[in-house]
């Protein structure tokens, strides 16, 4: 006697797709609730993990999807990258990771790095000079058979719009894991990528703790700022071979120049992350600014920024500046935004008495 149409259907449905696994592993996931992030979607199951990137660009598209497993049971899904993790030997292109990597205790994921001329981090510096870390290259033309030769369970990149990927590198076949949280258009929203990496890692429970508290007390901070009267005109970073990069409106330094309680002379420039602008566009608005914010790598001085660029000498705001040859300000700050703000509200309004526990920036 054969059987209803609708008992094979059923039999079908908690078949498919389980590979090896048990029909028990195939139930439902449970969505991790990211309350800031919005290009990141993290799913988890028995026996894996779903994580789907949007494309900050064009979030009708996926950017990437990946089934992180163990690798003990064979896992079928329609991801883009099997990914297993803990990840042992990544190669990781971008310093602002690897300080990540080493918060989480992490740091025996990091098996190869990109542009080691400009780490700071002590422990990994240590490392490249003993060979204990691959030397990749240029994060923008890593160094293929370096790539080759260290094998790497992921490549861990930061995309950019319209670069065309990674090339050849994609083409190895390792899993490319894309390293988009600096799209986010919040502090709070990038830093919470941190709990995706922390499952890349195997420290799930610690990540997720870390961002608790990065998030209470950048909230904190938050609230202080946002009773001041006064909003101090803010102007950011100086230009670098004819152009000045600066926030957008939906970029998370806009934001976070907004939660600190200044006006952003430019927070109407629309688009998303930076946008390159000439210094005679800039220079109208920027000579109105209180305060100006200026990262740079080694020494500098007024008489040295405007002999570069003669325009610049009507800009009279004090210089607040970021040696980031020394200070950490781009490889923390990313994933503790409350780090950051603190430093800002102490310098926008020293009537709050705010005393900074990380002190990135000093008077020119």
């Amino acid at each position: 006697m054969k059987k209803p149409l609708h008992l094979f259907l059923l039999l079908l449905l908690t078949t498919a797709c389980t590979g090896n696994r048990s029909a028990e592993s195939s139930e439902t996931g449970d969505t991790l609730h990211l309350r800031y992030a919005r290009n990141l979607t993290i799913v988890e199951y028995a026996n894996y993990t779903e994580v789907t990137l949007r494309n900050p660009w064009d979030t009708l598209k996926t950017m990437a999807r990946y089934c992180l497993c163990d690798g003990k049971q064979a896992i079928t899904t329609d991801a883009d990258y099997h990914v297993i993790v803990p990840l042992q030997r990544a190669a990781v292109f971008s310093s602002v990771h690897c300080a990540l990597f080493h918060e989480l205790q992490a740091d025996s994921a990091v098996g190869g790095i990109c542009d080691t001329q400009f780490f700071n981090l002590p422990y990994y510096k240590e490392r490249i000079t003993k060979g204990r870390i691959t030397n990749l290259g240029n994060s923008m033309q890593p160094n293929l058979e370096q790539i080759i030769n260290l094998n790497p369970d992921a490549i861990l990149p930061s995309p950019f719009e319209n670069s065309g990927g990674l090339g050849r590198v994609e083409r190895l076949g390792f899993p490319i894991i894309w390293c988009a949280d600096y799209m986010e258009s919040t502090p709070l929203g990038r830093a919470e990528w941190i709990r995706f990496y922390g499952r890349l890692v195997g420290r799930a429970q610690k990540a997720d703790s870390i961002f608790n508290a990065v998030e209470h007390h950048y909230m904190m901070l938050c609230s202080k700022a946002h009773n001041t009267k006064i909003k101090p005109r803010l102007l950011p970073e100086m230009p670098w071979s004819g152009q000045w990069t600066l926030p957008s409106s939906e970029s998370s330094s806009a934001k976070l120049y907004a939660d600190a309680g200044a006006e952003y002379l430019f927070a109407h420039l629309k688009g998303k992350g930076a946008i390159p602008l000439s210094t005679e566009k800039v220079i109208d608005k920027a000579v109105d600014a209180d305060i100006w914010l200026i990262k740079h790598h080694g020494q500098l001085n007024r008489q040295q920024i405007v002999s570069d660029t003669p325009l610049l000498g009507g800009i009279k705001a004090p210089i607040w500046w970021c040696d980031t040859s020394k200070a950490l300000i781009l490889e923390e700050t990313p994933f503790h935004p409350e780090r950051l703000l603190e430093n800002l509200i102490a310098i926008l309004h020293p009537e709050l008495g705010i005393t900074p526990n990380y002190q990135y920036f000093s008077l020119l």
